[in-house]
């Protein structure tokens, strides 16, 4: 669904971009110019960002962090993750919230997949130090 949104987003800037630029052929005013370079600024970021996370998920080109880690809410970011998945010095945000305890005095063996551009979560699952499978994020059907 994210995917999703940052393509119409995208689409909306190239759009706004068409609309700034023939104001501008018409008017010849210099905020409209100003406005259709900041819309195609807007257009290349966003899209350039759906295009990576699109080919990424498109080509299962993934990125598949394993060993011990442990989970922080992160709800003081104002990114799209509801939680970071810490391995030493490196961190991943995913969207779903375990349902067992965690935080950083509680360590799991993780397995987390990620892709590799966007560096976004796909999916992670944690199990106790022994083995135990305590949470997935990954739905078998």
């Amino acid at each position: 669904m994210e995917i999703v949104f940052y393509w119409f987003i995208g689409l909306l800037c190239l759009a706004s971009l068409i609309f700034y630029w023939i104001d501008w052929r018409k008017t010849r005013n210099r905020v409209k110019l100003g406005q259709a370079a900041i819309a195609i600024f807007a257009s290349v970021v966003v899209l350039g960002m759906a295009g990576m996370e699109t080919y990424d998920r498109m080509t299962t080109n993934y990125i598949v962090e394993t060993g011990e880690c442990y989970v922080v809410n992160d709800r003081s970011s104002r990114g799209s993750s509801n939680v970071k998945l810490w391995f030493g010095e490196r961190a991943y945000g995913f969207k779903e919230i375990p349902d067992v305890a965690y935080g950083p005095g509680q360590l799991f063996s993780c397995r987390a997949t990620i892709t590799k551009q966007m560096q976004s979560g796909i999916d992670y699952e944690l199990r106790s130090l022994d083995g135990e499978l305590l949470y997935t994020t990954h739905s078998e059907n």
